[in-house]
């Protein structure tokens, strides 16, 4: 790709078309298949990779590119939603950690299948296994720079 600013331009626009498409797609299969918006099933799945599915408030803000008063607000509502329980963080009596309760636990393995089964629908009609792959490294490349502010 050349230089040129008008390049750049439409590429980012079409990786940032992508993200708003891929995320309405996931986000109506989800919300039809399991009452889930993709809002809420982004942190509940944060906290179910984390090490002992448990995580403080600020961790999940953190994973999911949100203020801590923002992630507070989501977490809150999964937790209304029986997904997410609090509890005392034993190692800092002022904080509290999130983790995930059994119905959390099941909806999030369910809600995963159907996450992976719309990205495969979508990704598996358009690029072959190793594309996927290399587009995968390709963007995390640029992320991982992006996130840690320098330049290439």
């Amino acid at each position: 790709m050349s230089d040129s600013p008008s390049k750049r331009i439409a590429w980012l626009s079409d990786l940032v078309t992508l993200e708003i498409t891929l995320w309405n797609r996931v986000d109506a299969r989800l919300r039809d298949e399991h009452g889930l918006p993709l809002a809420l099933f982004w942190p509940l799945y944060v906290v179910g990779q984390s090490s002992g599915e448990s995580l403080r408030v600020g961790e999940v803000a953190e994973a999911i590119g949100l203020t801590v008063g923002g992630a507070s607000k989501i977490v809150d509502r999964i937790v209304r939603a029986g997904f997410l329980r609090r509890e005392s963080d034993p190692t800092d009596r002022r904080a509290s950690r999130v983790l995930l309760t059994e119905t959390g636990r099941q909806i999030l393995d369910a809600a995963s299948q159907t996450y992976e089964a719309e990205m495969a629908d979508l990704l598996d009609s358009a690029l072959s296994p190793k594309q996927q792959e290399l587009m995968h490294r390709l963007v995390r490349s640029v992320l991982d720079v992006a996130r840690s502010g320098e330049s290439v």
